[in-house]
């Protein structure tokens, strides 16, 4: 279960991607390493993961 910072965190930077309208393709929390993923998709590829303490890191991939 995703804790309750990276569940904040995680609706923070799903509210910040609709309002660039960045479509959100996948939210996936992997059991394993306890880390949350976002995967957008607009003019680019954004993909976020969230750590279990609330901090987070982003890459760009541009199409």
């Amino acid at each position: 279960m995703p804790t309750e910072s990276q569940l904040l965190k995680c609706l923070v930077l799903c509210q910040i991607l609709s309002n660039c309208y960045q479509p959100i393709q996948l939210i996936r929390y992997d059991e394993t390493i306890k880390e949350l993923f976002i995967i957008a998709r607009g003019e680019g590829t954004i993909e976020i993961t969230i750590f279990q303490q609330g901090q987070w890191r982003y890459g760009v991939t541009e199409t």
